[in-house]
């Protein structure tokens, strides 16, 4: 720099300039490249910055040139100085707004994450900054800069308030003028009344007040009916008040943490060119859906003077692929995608759990119009809880008819069945509703026992079980005969030509694993039965059980009994067994479910409606001390000889023992398949579970048997 100080002249200035000038563009050139070269630091560029680094490349080398000429001159121009820095940052903030392809350009924009900071990727936020920006270089630019803008603000509140000020005395003078138009208006009118008051021309005048009538205006109030009633219709029983139910308890949704959830969702699939937009997201107590709108695929440059090939839109199955990619970017297992998941919507949804879960009591349910409706209408209602976007699941139990639960020990099985017993206790007298309840574990349902409802105690004994549904097949067919002399086809129709109506009977089995087990062949043949020709009559099962085998829920069962509630369990395999795909073993617990039915092609998610102790406590209490008139009673004892056949007629004449040819022809299979087994045996004779093992016992004992 010396020499050129001592060479510099009036010619040799712009030589001085356009060398330093070269340097530091080479300079940055070279550095530019360097980190180019390098993967970490090419990948902290642009993440940071992106293109907006030219920009402060730019204003660096502004700024080093200006030290190297005037170093004085710079400190005394910082004006100047503030206002480059100033068009730097709109420049970078505007560039946030243009998006790239791919990565850190598509999410952020290109001028990187410091660039998306400026403005949060807000219209809003960057429009204001660009005000006080030009606000600020008017400051620092214009000479007095100051008094013109209070001058242009004393200005404007001048004419802002003179207007103002012209608006009201508009408003005055117009409300005077229609004042007075309306007050000639009616005095004419009631001038040309009094006239015809007098002359008395017609007979027909009396008729203008016809419109008016107090029918209409007294039914307007039972346009919105209670809704549940206090006492059911032609009952002498009263129904409990909602009173007994805790209130509703307000929840309280995160929505920040849902639009962070939703950039990162976009952000996981981006990162694997599946570019999606979020709409349609709906919150839940426990599980938020987020609609996902598939978008399009950015087009490849192609040949020149080649047709530009259609935009292609990213396929569903590219979205389910990267099931375990969201989950590890939302950092939860639990979720699930679905590819239609209402009919209708053209969206893939995605289930994500909530982070700010919430109960769903059951009063809040009860009071809802869809619960309502049902117990108008005269069915059974069901209150279950809330779907996945917060919509309530309310099932009629009489129009299902029958309900399988399946569920691991603590999914919230048990408190599933205790709120369809609330609901159906909460709405139904017990000359409208018995029911039959059994309880192998004697702790679930035993608290019932007491209440008007129930036709006998709560069984708890096996033993007790075969002749219980023996006795209810002999009901039904009691009541087919009955709308057969009637010439009814349902209980419906025959309430409605009957004296004496038939009252609903709902069978509730908490245990189903412990009745196959100890029952075998002919509870499922009773089950079965009791499933294909129960709804008519009146008579519905709920079938529950903690383990979903197929020797438990066997095909036969599972194909009469469409409407499934699965809540979490063990394996796919059980998943499988419950709801005929997987899914349930994926379910959070704690009430978290699956439900399928004729309604929805697909199993629908959602949380179970919670039900405290006291509340049953004190809904059993209300039942119990409540004294209404005499039950019809409902005989359930066995009478003669169950039909059924076969299998009717070896339960009903005790066990099958050896006297006849099971023995033989047991051997005769053992002979031909070596690995027979008691299952085997019991569907080939149609005999107990306890008959089919003491055969294989003397089947081993003899040799006949492999294993």
């Amino acid at each position: 720099m010396s020499t050129f100080a001592a060479t510099e002249g009036p010619g040799f200035g712009w030589l001085r300039w356009l060398i330093e000038l070269s340097v530091l563009l080479t300079a940055s050139v070279v550095a530019a490249a360097s980190a180019w070269l390098m993967p970490d630091v090419r990948e902290w560029l642009t993440d940071t910055l992106g293109f907006g680094w030219a920009v402060v490349g730019v204003f660096t080398v502004g700024t080093l040139l200006a030290l190297l000429h005037r170093p004085a001159g710079l400190f005394k121009g910082w004006r100047w100085w503030l206002a480059g820095a100033l068009v730097a940052g709109v420049l970078i903030g505007g560039a946030a707004f243009v998006r790239g392809d791919t990565g850190t350009f598509y999410t952020y924009g290109v001028s990187g994450e410091w660039g998306y900071a400026l403005t949060g990727g807000s219209a809003g936020v960057a429009v204001l900054e660009l005000c006080a920006a030009l606000a600020l270089l008017g400051l620092l630019l214009i000479p007095n800069g100051a008094h013109w803008y209070l001058a242009a603000l004393k200005y404007a509140g001048i004419g802002v308030w003179t207007a103002l000020v012209a608006a009201a005395v508009g408003l005055r003078i117009a409300g005077v003028w229609l004042f007075a138009a309306t007050a000639t208006a009616f005095r004419g009118a009631a001038n040309m009344a009094g006239s015809r008051k007098q002359s008395g021309p017609t007979t027909k005048q009396p008729k203008r007040g016809k419109p008016k009538k107090t029918k209409t205006e007294a039914a307007e109030p039972q346009a919105a009916p209670a809704t549940l009633p206090t006492t059911a219709s032609g009952s002498g029983w009263e129904l409990p008040p909602l009173d007994l139910l805790s209130p509703a308890e307000a929840h309280q949704m995160d929505h920040a943490a849902i639009a962070e959830m939703s950039e990162e969702i976009k952000e996981a699939l981006a990162e694997h060119r599946v570019y999606v937009d979020v709409e349609d997201v709906k919150a839940g107590p426990r599980v938020i859906r987020f609609g996902l709108v598939p978008g399009y695929v950015p087009q490849q440059p192609g040949r020149e003077g080649a047709a530009k090939p259609r935009p292609s839109r990213v396929r569903v199955s590219d979205i389910t692929k990267q099931q375990k990619d969201l989950a590890l970017a939302l950092k939860s297992p639990y979720i699930r995608i679905i590819e239609t998941p209402e009919p209708g919507e053209g969206l893939v949804g995605l289930e994500v759990p909530n982070p700010t879960p919430g109960k769903v009591l059951m009063r809040s349910i009860v009071e809802g119009p869809d619960f309502g409706k049902i117990v108008q209408k005269g069915g059974l209602a069901f209150a279950l809880g809330e779907d996945a976007g917060g919509a309530s699941l309310v099932l009629d139990l009489a129009a299902m008819p029958h309900l399988l639960i399946a569920g691991a020990t603590g999914s919230g099985k048990s408190v599933c069945i205790n709120s369809l017993v609330a609901s159906l206790l909460m709405t139904r007298p017990p000359d409208q509703l018995r029911m039959i309840m059994v309880d192998p574990k004697r702790v679930e349902l035993t608290p019932f026992n007491g209440i008007p409802h129930l036709v006998m105690p709560v069984i708890v004994e096996p033993d007790e079980v075969q002749p219980a549904l023996r006795g209810l097949i002999n009901e039904m067919s009691r009541r087919y005969k009955m709308m057969e002399d009637l010439g009814v086809r349902n209980i419906a129709g025959y309430n409605a030509k009957s004296e004496e109506p038939m009252s609903f009977l709902v069978l509730i089995v908490d245990e189903l694993a412990d009745l196959m087990m100890t029952g075998g062949l002919e509870v499922e043949q009773q089950l079965v039965r009791l499933a294909q020709l129960g709804r008519a009559a009146g008579i519905h099962m709920v079938l529950a059980t903690q383990r979903p085998s197929v020797k438990v829920v066997t095909g036969l069962l599972k194909a009469n009994v469409p409407a499934r509630v699965a809540f979490a369990v063990a394996s796919q395999v059980d998943s499988r067994v419950i709801l005929d795909t997987g899914g349930a073993e994926a379910l959070m617990g704690k009430g978290d479910l699956l439900l399928l039915n004729n309604d929805f092609p697909k199993a629908r998610r959602g949380q179970g409606t919670l039900v405290y102790d006291e509340e049953m406590d004190r809904l059993i209490q209300f039942w119990r001390d409540q004294q209404g008139p005499p039950l019809p009673h409902i005989n359930l004892d066995e009478e003669g000889e169950e039909p059924g056949g076969e299998a009717g007629e070896a339960s009903s004449g005790g066990d099958p023992a050896y006297n006849g040819n099971y023995l033989d022809q047991a051997r005769d299979i053992a002979l031909r398949n070596p690995r027979v087994t008691s299952a085997m045996l019991e569907r080939r004779f149609k005999i107990r579970k306890s008959v089919a093992d003491e055969i294989m016992e003397d089947l081993k004992a003899e040799g006949l048997v492999i294993g």
